[in-house]
């Protein structure tokens, strides 16, 4: 499979969270040898390529061969603990499984199996210029090291693991402001360098996949609506407006297609002076068309839902709660309409239409709400629900305890790792690294 399909299936797999899974050994030649357990060419390879790969989709940059050099040696170092690990459960007599732990392990690597195929075969979907197909996907997991078996010795590792943890890092005092740090590196600080300075990354990342982030920049705002579709007599009425400005936009695309061809063609600024004369020419009469369109709108509408938005109005001066007032009129009963207390706002976001983001703005205090608002979604009613407060996201009690529990096992991870140095000079370790370079 050729490179630019490799790196974009790898962003795919990037994107879905998926790490290298640790391959199983075959027949080649051995890399890495720790005690009794080794790890062959093919399994070394295949690590290398994909944690190159990813560090190259994180970077949006090649690496250079220093740099792939320096890649190779950290996951020959990565196996080697794994090793180190083993070799130590062997000496206590824990790094056996029994056929039952085995079973469920390869049940739950056919199962992970499946789902990453599932998972990266839909995202390849949504890029239909790459062209993808079903081989291809099976063919580049494969050659990353997605396979069940993979999978499985990756899931027997992850589990010697944590016995190595919970045999050797038992017993460990977790201060508050031990957990406080672990929060702020792992989880505060990533979020406020990744979303603090960029509102578009933040809505495509967070908002638009409705995941949770652990810092919120400021300006938000959480506005619940009533939305009203349109009564079909708006839509039989705006068909000839409709056709204009479609006719319009057409015009734009072929005036903006001939300012292209005349910069590419032409020897001055002044050859291209004509057609992006036209262009702003086209530009007015699509803004004429839409406004034309927006403003029979508005008088088509408004007398069909009046009724409708006085009721709605009456319910909202009685101090009726606005959730009522959603269930019953607003064909958006989404959960964050809902449930989740609204939607939420910036005045810079770029995913409402601009005539929304207006009348948002007109909102002086929770509790406000709007009149009608018409846009090409329907007719809204807003409601100013709350401010969103901005900077680190405050933890549930729920979340609390996860975090503490999380924040255990790393503490513990990196007392492992200590002893793991020392755990070296108890067995002979040889690796081959040339190998790799063939």
């Amino acid at each position: 499979m050729n490179r630019v399909r490799c790196v974009a299936l790898a962003a795919l797999l990037l994107a879905m969270g998926l790490c290298p899974a640790l391959a199983e050994a075959g027949e080649d030649p051995v890399v890495v040898r720790v005690g009794d357990v080794t790890f062959t060419k093919s399994q070394l390879e295949s690590a290398v390529e994909t944690d190159v790969t990813l560090s190259e989709m994180l970077s949006q940059e090649y690496l250079t061969d220093e740099e792939k050099l320096r890649q190779r040696d950290e996951t020959i170092q990565r196996f080697i603990g794994v090793g180190l690990i083993e070799m130590k459960l062997r000496d206590a007599g824990q790094n056996s499984f029994t056929d039952e732990e085995e079973e469920t392990l390869r049940a739950t690597a056919m199962s992970q199996y499946e789902a990453m195929w599932q998972g990266l075969w839909q995202q390849a979907q949504q890029q239909p210029d790459q062209g993808f197909t079903e081989e291809q996907v099976t063919e580049f997991m494969q050659e990353q090291g997605y396979t069940s078996d993979a999978i499985f010795e990756e899931l027997k590792a992850n589990e010697r693991r944590h016995r190595a943890v919970e045999l050797f890092c038992p017993n460990m005092t977790l201060t508050e402001d031990m957990v406080e740090k672990y929060y702020e590196a792992e989880f505060l600080l990533p979020d406020r360098q990744r979303y603090e300075n960029d509102l578009d990354l933040y809505e495509q990342e967070i908002l638009a996949n409705q995941n949770e982030a652990f810092y919120t920049p400021a300006g938000y705002r959480a506005i619940q609506q009533v939305l009203l579709d349109y009564p079909d007599e708006v839509t039989r009425g705006l068909r000839n407006e409709n056709a204009h400005v479609n006719e319009a936009a057409r015009a734009v695309a072929d005036a903006i297609q001939k300012v292209t061809e005349a910069a590419l063609s032409g020897d001055s600024w002044d050859d291209v002076a004509e057609p992006r004369a036209q262009y702003d020419e086209a530009l007015e009469a699509l803004k004429s068309a839409q406004q034309a369109y927006a403003d029979k709108r508005k008088a088509l509408a408004l007398p069909l839902v009046r009724e409708t938005v006085d009721a709605i109005n009456a319910e909202i001066d009685a101090g009726i709660d606005f959730n009522s007032i959603i269930n019953k009129y607003s064909t958006d009963k989404n959960e964050q309409n809902l449930d989740k207390g609204g939607y939420p706002i910036h005045p810079d976001s770029k995913n409402w239409p601009g005539e929304f983001l207006e009348a948002v703005g007109k909102l002086e205090k929770p509790g406000d709400t709007s009149g009608p608002v018409l846009t090409d979604m329907g007719i809204h009613i807003l409601y100013y629900a709350s401010d969103i407060p901005a900077g680190p996201h405050q933890l549930t009690a729920e979340e609390r305890s996860a975090l503490n529990a999380s924040a255990l096992y790393y503490y513990q991870t990196l007392e492992l790792e200590k002893q793991m140095e020392d755990w070296r000079n108890e067995y002979e370790i040889e690796t081959h690294p040339e190998l790799l370079d063939d």
